[in-house]
């Protein structure tokens, strides 16, 4: 009896071995964390992966920390589940994928992630990753070194004088075996320190054959740019960013050419990002003592509407400006204007062309005068200068002078008879005497009319004269008075050009139109800033947080509309209706 006690005892003693292993195996899930890659280029886009495998119930989604040297596309991960049912036993599957973007060089290592499994914590394992930094690739001078795909900022001039026009090619260089899909660039590129214009894209970017130390690469120009410095000193062009879509064939010995661990042919996104460009940007060298701050090759000319006029009649006195440079950076000669001619404020008109990789086109700058008093008058001559940049010297023009005649208006008083007599004839007849009455003039309408009506004209016509000395001496004032009426030229003539096919330039007159009112109700520079810097001069000026919104809302879309395919001018329109309310709610705020 005592040795059959002992066998079931011992018997008991490993059943319940046997069965609180299977209920630890069975409470214990497996938690491992796996990459789709562990050495990737900057901007490349890794798989990141937790699986959860055992028999369990409930199961939290893992939070995940922020992970040196990546950005985390999403928190909300794609999620698969399965479920096997071996030997009588359930065992669940659960797996989450997170999408990440390698953003700088160096050796990184993904900590553990927590993971809540029925109420209990577990933790992933820590997974070591080397990101390579693609443009420093792309510079080695090993070929086996460089990577499949890059982006480079490419700009013809290293040297230049503020004002000056550089081209700045965004150029893409990528392998045979690589098929570029489409690009997306990143909104945003400011290109702080110089004045940006974006130039006319000859429809889609065309791919040549290149060779970088005798490795076959194609390259292709995506977009260009007419930068123009706006001072001297070292300045930095800040990077391009875009976004690619490529189709590959990979290869098993290439640690680079899989995403998602497969092999055969894949597509992929990949963001790319070009070095920063330093310029050394030299002073305008000494002599232009009649600079006008012209940078390029120009030529100017200067015409009357007519020489003679008469009193009270108005001449419009046309300059204008062709040629290739910073155009769209000039202001008006200045020019003094003799006494007796009263000068309103000027208008300006450009036609710019941004094809044939260059700014060019004419601005034509009016100044309406009025004569006031009767005598002969000259515009005096004038001297302007502007820099050459190919010959590196200032070039000196001269505005011939405009002799100009003002007659006194022979239908602004009446003659006098020629014999000198008066016009009045003596009264005959019979005198009739009366008494005069008690009443005071100064009870009577026509008395008190008589008085105020000379004083309230005398008033509207110093307002006028006020008006109109400020609108020519004060530019900041004019700018803010004719913002909604240049705003509004611009919203129609970017409708017009939308009408004709051409949505760029659309949607660049709606940028300009949008900016140029903040500009100049703000009394900001016409020139050389940001989308950022505008709406934060709005901000300054505690403007509605909606108007605000929709600015930015706006200015993006200039920023970037270039780029969708499908844009059409009924697009436009509704961005073009929303401008129009946004500007008339700013005008009441500003």
């Amino acid at each position: 009896m005592i040795r059959i006690g002992r066998k079931l005892a011992l018997f008991a003693l490993l059943l319940a071995a046997i069965v609180g292993r299977e209920a630890a195996a069975q409470s214990s899930p497996d938690v491992e964390a796996t990459v789709s890659q562990s050495t990737i280029y900057t901007g490349e886009r890794i798989e990141f992966n937790i699986e959860i495998s055992g028999d369990f119930t409930n199961v939290t989604r893992p939070e995940i920390p922020e992970i040196p040297g990546f950005r985390l596309l999403s928190s909300t991960p794609s999620t698969s589940r399965s479920f096997n049912f071996i030997n009588g036993r359930t065992s669940t599957s659960y797996t989450y994928t997170y999408y990440m973007v390698a953003e700088r060089e160096g050796n990184f290592r993904i900590p553990a992630v927590p993971v809540t499994i029925d109420s209990k914590s577990y933790r992933t394992n820590t997974i070591d990753v080397r990101i390579v930094d693609r443009n420093t690739s792309a510079n080695s001078p090993g070929a086996s070194s460089r990577p499949e795909i890059f982006l480079r900022l490419e700009v013809d001039e290293q040297n230049p004088v503020p004002g000056q026009q550089l081209i700045a090619d965004v150029v893409l260089y990528f392998r045979d075996n690589l098929e570029v899909n489409n690009y997306t660039p990143v909104p945003g590129w400011k290109a702080e320190g110089f004045w940006k214009e974006e130039l006319a894209n000859q429809g889609r970017a065309r791919a040549e054959s290149s060779i970088l130390d005798g490795v076959r690469y194609r390259r292709a120009s995506l977009l260009q740019f007419a930068l123009f410095p706006t001072k001297s000193g070292e300045l930095s062009i800040s990077p391009y960013e875009i976004a690619v879509e490529v189709r590959s064939s990979s290869s098993r010995n290439d640690p680079f050419s899989s995403f998602f661990g497969g092999f055969g042919t894949n597509q992929r996104q990949v963001e790319l990002r070009s070095d920063p460009v330093t310029l050394e940007v030299r002073e305008l060298p000494s002599g232009g003592e009649h600079f006008s701050g012209a940078v390029g090759d120009f030529s100017f000319n200067r015409s009357a509407s007519t020489r003679e006029v008469m009193v009270g009649e108005s001449i419009e006195i046309e300059t204008t400006v062709s040629g290739t440079g910073n155009i769209p950076l000039l202001s008006k000669p200045e020019y003094p204007v003799p006494d007796g001619l009263e000068v309103y404020a000027p208008e300006e008109n450009a036609s710019i062309s941004r094809n044939n990789r260059r700014i060019s086109g004419t601005k034509i700058f009016t100044d309406v005068l009025v004569a006031r008093s009767p005598g002969t008058y000259t515009i005096p001559e004038t001297t302007l200068s502007y820099f050459h940049p190919s010959e590196d010297r200032y070039i000196t023009r001269t505005l011939p002078a405009i002799p100009l005649t003002v007659r006194r208006n022979p239908d602004a008083v009446t003659p006098a008879p020629e014999n000198g007599a008066l016009s009045v004839q003596p009264v005959t007849g019979l005198a009739n005497w009366s008494s005069p009455g008690s009443g005071s003039m100064i009870g009577t309408w026509w008395f008190w009319s008589g008085i105020t009506l000379p004083l309230l004209l005398l008033a509207v016509g110093y307002w006028q004269k006020s008006y109109r000395e400020r609108m020519s001496s004060d530019m900041n004032f004019a700018r803010s008075v004719r913002a909604g009426e240049k705003a509004a030229a611009r919203l129609e003539e970017a409708v017009t050009r939308a009408e004709e096919g051409a949505i760029k330039e659309a949607y660049h007159m709606l940028q300009k139109a949008l900016t140029g009112f903040v500009g100049d109700r703000l009394g900001l520079p016409e020139a050389g800033l940001s989308n950022q810097q505008y709406l934060s001069a709005l901000q300054e000026e505690e403007v509605n947080e909606e108007l605000i919104q929709n600015m930015r809302l706006l200015l993006d879309k200039c920023a970037t509309i270039s780029y969708a395919p499908n844009t059409t001018s009924e697009y436009l329109k509704s961005h073009v209706e929303l401008a129009k309310s946004t500007l008339e709610k700013l005008k009441k705020e500003l």
